[in-house]
């Protein structure tokens, strides 16, 4: 009963130079903007599919796209953010000062591509998912983006995964995390009973 739609916006790695540096200084703007075609097009080919239920999901970038969408835009009811970058003043330089400079050369791109500065502007039901040992996106991104959520009283869900880095691998945990996915998109998209 569910439509899935994966989506690689510019941006991505893998379609050439010119599309993976599109986004350069400026990251989740078009990339927000690609998501939201993408689903005017799989919405006009599938007729049936309900748009009032759209939801969005994703790891790493794909989490910080998820953070970014919510806080961004009102298309989503929902959305899954694994190992989200909330502020990329805090992410690895050697990956963010190739597309975003450094943070004294682009302060304005730096501040409008972290959803933490967003928060208050929260759409839709959001669970943040992070290992605690993560050493590529640290947990204090995810920490950030809590803090940010709680000040400006907007509601989340928030699941730790102790002993996990960046994505779940041991067994029992990823069947707990796919259980918890499952549940909360179940609870936010599964259509009204009538």
């Amino acid at each position: 009963g569910f439509f899935v739609l994966y989506s690689n916006p510019r941006g991505s790695s893998g379609y050439g130079h010119e599309f993976m540096y599109a986004t350069r200084g400026q990251w989740g703007i078009m990339d927000s903007e690609d998501y939201l075609s993408g689903v005017d097009a799989a919405l006009a080919r599938y007729p049936e599919a309900d748009s009032t239920r759209l939801g969005v999901s994703g790891g790493s970038y794909g989490g910080f796209m998820t953070s970014y969408a919510l806080t961004h835009s009102d298309s989503f009811v929902m959305g899954i953010s694994g190992g989200t970058v909330s502020d990329w003043r805090d992410y690895d330089t050697i990956y963010t000062e190739r597309f975003m400079r450094t943070p004294q050369n682009n302060p304005e791109g730096y501040r409008q591509s972290s959803p933490r500065f967003n928060a208050a502007d929260l759409h839709g039901a959001l669970l943040l998912l992070h290992g605690t040992m993560d050493d590529n996106v640290h947990l204090q991104s995810t920490l950030q983006f809590v803090y940010a959520l709680q000040k400006a009283g907007k509601p989340f869900e928030l699941m730790l995964y102790p002993r996990s880095r960046h994505g779940i691998r041991d067994p029992e945990l990823t069947t707990h995390l796919r259980h918890t996915m499952l549940d909360f998109i179940l609870e936010h998209l599964q259509p009204a009973k009538l």
